[in-house]
């Protein structure tokens, strides 16, 4: 599971603008994978931690995420993964 550099219990109302976590797959289909996107008040971009679903290294960075779909990149074996709509997982 992966999880993000700050306690979610001390969240403080209006300090984030965004939250999610998902999970990722492989070209298989089976879930191997998971994304924690975040995005403070005031920052320009997304932060994100990552297990990646085809090589399962651990990274994190930031991304600009204004049009769809959104991506983000695996900094193990740089390949861009495309992260669903949140409507279109179910």
């Amino acid at each position: 599971m992966v999880n993000p550099p700050f306690s979610l219990k001390d969240i403080k109302p209006g300090e984030f603008t965004y939250i999610s976590r998902r999970k990722l797959e492989n070209k298989e289909g089976e879930t191997t994978g998971e994304v924690f996107l975040w995005k403070r008040a005031g920052d320009e971009n997304h932060s994100f931690v990552m297990q990646c679903p085809y090589c399962l290294v651990e990274s994190e960075g930031e991304v600009s995420l204004k049009r769809r779909p959104y991506r983000v990149r695996c900094a193990g074996c740089n390949r861009s993964i495309t992260l669903k709509r949140l409507k279109d997982e179910k």
